[in-house]
């Protein structure tokens, strides 16, 4: 309910300022990215209590795809500038467990408050084109690229990866027991 929520309001909040300013304006790119940014983690959060495990499950990016796509890069750019350090230490606690007991319901919402975002900065994109905004239309899709689409590519990564370990850890569980 409040992923709806705050997407009509945030539909209504573009609309009024490409309605004002108009949809090729600074002023609309701005009001988009604000959005974008401000509320996913809310709108994330909300999304991954609807969505089952079994989907999440189908779910992967593979090594070999997230080296071709750059998403190595892109993780390594984070934590050199000291990103997911900074992110670590917010999860305070929930960081300090095993690898193999992390909860993944905090990464699951991330990536879909990014992935929500991202849809918003594709549709802002599209409108600032329409409207011959053609320089905003380029940087809104440039920060939707790099500011959520790289994001939810990385955290899909890593549930990959977590559910790999998982499976691991079940499989020797089982061969042990």
């Amino acid at each position: 309910m409040i992923a709806l929520l705050l997407t009509l309001a945030s539909a209504g909040g573009l609309f009024v300022v490409a309605n004002a300013a108009g949809a090729g304006s600074v002023g609309f790119a701005i009001t988009a990215a604000l959005l974008s940014f401000g509320l996913a983690p809310f709108v994330g959060d909300s999304l991954q209590r609807r969505i089952p495990d079994g989907v999440w499950a189908q779910l992967s990016l593979s090594s070999t795809a997230a080296r071709r796509w750059g998403v190595d890069l892109f993780n390594a750019i984070l934590s050199t500038v000291g990103w997911n350090r900074h992110v670590l230490a917010l999860r305070k606690g929930r960081s300090e467990r095993p690898t193999a007991q992390m909860d993944p319901r905090h990464m699951r919402a991330a990536a879909l408050g990014h992935a929500w975002a991202f849809a918003l900065h594709i549709v802002s994109t599209v409108l600032a084109s329409a409207y011959q905004g053609q320089l905003w239309a380029a940087a809104l899709l440039i920060i939707g690229i790099v500011g959520h689409l790289y994001p939810v590519l990385l955290q899909l990564r890593i549930l990959t990866r977590l559910r790999l370990l998982h499976t691991r850890l079940g499989a020797d569980q089982n061969r042990s027991g």
